[in-house]
């Protein structure tokens, strides 16, 4: 949950480095044909806060704790029938069950088996997880990105900047407030196939 924390705390800083870097070649572009403004309008976001509040990044984060749950669940499963198997085969050879060489040679190459299956299964769980999470990252920060958009020309600012991108910005021209009542009056959450 940390890394998908942090890793949404990179993609919203990005992101405000972009929005940022959009704003002045756009300053730039009409400042050829206009005299120079005299000064920005500025504001800025705490995006630990968006990430706290906004609907959208609430419910990836249940998706994560959700993945992550099934995942720990089937990599239980898998390690419980492997040392089940084991113990079997532990047993059998303590009471002198194998007929031969062969039965247990037969048993040893069915656990190997058992945990290719095991560790593929583990794989796939995992890589369709980061799947899903790289494509709810990305959905989160376009979401944030084209609201940021609309935001700023709506309310004629220049820029509007995440806090952790800035050493210091008055507390007087913070947003975050407004901007989470809009992504989460612009969202509506997507039932579940």
């Amino acid at each position: 949950m940390n890394k998908l924390k942090n890793l949404m705390t990179l993609a919203l800083v990005a992101l405000a480095m972009t929005i940022a870097l959009g704003a002045c070649n756009q300053e730039k572009k009409a400042n050829t044909n206009v005299s120079t403004k005299s000064s920005l309008n500025i504001r800025y976001i705490d995006e630990d806060s968006v990430l706290k509040n906004y609907n959208l990044a609430k419910d990836f984060e249940e998706m994560t704790t959700r993945l992550q749950n099934e995942y720990d669940q089937a990599q239980k499963k898998y390690a419980d029938q492997l040392g089940n198997f084991q113990n079997s085969v532990n047993q059998k050879m303590q009471n002198n069950q194998y007929s031969s060489e062969d039965a247990y040679k037969a048993d040893v190459q069915k656990y190997q088996q058992l945990e290719q299956n095991a560790q593929a299964e583990l794989g796939k769980l995992q890589q369709n997880s980061a799947n899903q999470m790289q494509q709810s990252q990305k959905q989160l920060s376009d979401s944030i990105h084209n609201f940021l958009n609309d935001y700023a020309k709506k309310n004629n600012y220049d820029m509007v900047l995440f806090k952790s991108a800035t050493g210091y910005i008055n507390p007087k021209f913070e947003v975050t407030a407004e901007v989470i009542e809009g992504l989460n009056k612009r969202y509506t959450k997507v039932a579940k196939k």
